[in-house]
């Protein structure tokens, strides 16, 4: 295929301000959701009186933060390589890239499921909580 024919096929659009804040309102919404849970969670365990809770909240806030973190590959090479699909209006491509992200997500949550002991285990390790800490996050795994 040519580029020619191929950005012939490509859809036009006009970039303004409004569509620019349609995309990036609900995306910046999204992105200060993790730490406002964290807040949250924090001003409720705080209202119990037990400084140990608090950390436990804090070592279990940490380790999610880290785990959602470190799958931002897959929302970004996702969004990528739609909207080159959409672009394209390839609906085939759409469907395959929603597949393969979805594949990757459900083996990586079971191979995180089934590693969680060992996980939990290093990132106590590497920490070194306080003993009182220690059993707090565990009943959730």
């Amino acid at each position: 295929m040519s580029t020619a024919s191929a950005s012939s096929k490509a859809k036009k659009f006009e970039v303004t301000h409004k569509t620019v804040l349609q995309l990036a309102v609900p995306m910046t919404l999204a992105y200060i959701t993790t730490p406002l849970l964290g807040l949250v969670d924090t001003a409720v365990v705080g209202r119990l009186g037990v400084e140990a809770l608090i950390g436990g909240l804090a070592v279990g806030a940490i380790i999610i933060d880290l785990v959602f973190t470190t799958f931002n590959f897959l929302r970004s090479g996702t969004t990528g390589l739609t909207s080159q699909a959409f672009g394209a209006e390839d609906e085939k491509e759409k469907q395959a890239i929603l597949f393969r992200a979805l594949a990757i997500a459900f083996s990586s949550g079971i191979v995180m499921i089934l590693l969680s002991p060992l996980l939990i285990g290093l990132d106590y390790g590497l920490w070194l909580p306080a003993k009182q800490l220690l059993m707090l996050p565990r009943p959730i795994f």
